[in-house]
């Protein structure tokens, strides 16, 4: 009898520790079916070069699993009476409207505490981040009171007329508020090849030309996807 009654145990016990693990990889399966890392791409283009390296960077982090990666433009603050006397650039717009409607500032920066990690893209302007995307910054005050973007991964990226046109220190000063906000900066390390031919450790960076009309190159792309997926793993990672 007391054979038996240990051998009942055993199999009790022996079921009940399949049963606990069954329910254990499907709480697993349920949380990894759930667990979604969200990015956003947040980027301003005049003349549409800033959008297709978003574009490449966007399509780097969804080589992840579990990554949403939201697109998200500011408004250029150029006048469309401007814009619309230079046929070729109205085209651009309407391109870019069409694809990537403007956000206002305002609604940007309350979206921007909803998401794991935020890639900052600008063309370069004397060195630095363009007027729009300052705009942005200048807006996030009640964000650095409440801590609201502390512990969020963030990337930058950006691009040039000309070689030495700006491109790093562009980066850099849109690091700067990131670094007040407590973010945690994300570059591409050198084990990306194609960083000795297109962009810095810095972030993603491209030569556009004088017209703004040249043609992105096959570095330009992998360097950007680099990010991408540098960002998603990292995010995924600290989520």
């Amino acid at each position: 009898m007391i054979c038996v009654g240990s051998r009942t145990r055993f199999l009790v016990v022996k079921a009940a520790s399949k049963l606990n693990n069954m329910l254990y990889l499907k709480n697993e399966d349920i949380m990894s079916e759930k667990r979604v890392i969200k990015i956003m791409i947040l980027f301003y283009s005049r003349f549409g070069n800033t959008a297709k390296m978003a574009e490449e960077i966007a399509y780097g982090a969804k080589e992840i699993s579990g990554i949403s990666v939201a697109m998200r433009r500011i408004a250029d603050d150029v006048p469309m009476e401007v814009v619309s006397q230079n046929p070729a650039w109205s085209k651009v717009v309407e391109d870019l409207n069409d694809r990537y409607p403007t956000t206002p500032i305002e609604n940007l920066v309350n979206e921007l505490p909803q998401y794991a990690a935020i890639i900052f893209g600008s063309p370069t302007r004397f060195g630095n981040m363009a007027a729009p995307m300052k705009a942005l910054w200048d807006g996030t005050s009640s964000l650095w009171v409440n801590g609201s973007l502390v512990g969020k991964v963030g990337a930058v990226f950006t691009s040039a007329a000309s070689v030495h046109g700006g491109q790093e220190s562009t980066a850099i000063s849109m690091m700067f508020p990131m670094l007040h906000h407590g973010m945690i900066i994300v570059g591409v390390p050198y084990s990306v090849p194609e960083l000795t031919e297109s962009g810095s450790p810095y972030g993603p960076s491209r030569i556009v030309g004088m017209l703004a009309n040249k043609e992105i190159e096959e570095a330009d792309i992998k360097v950007a996807r680099a990010l991408g997926r540098r960002v998603a793993e990292i995010a995924g990672k600290l989520v």
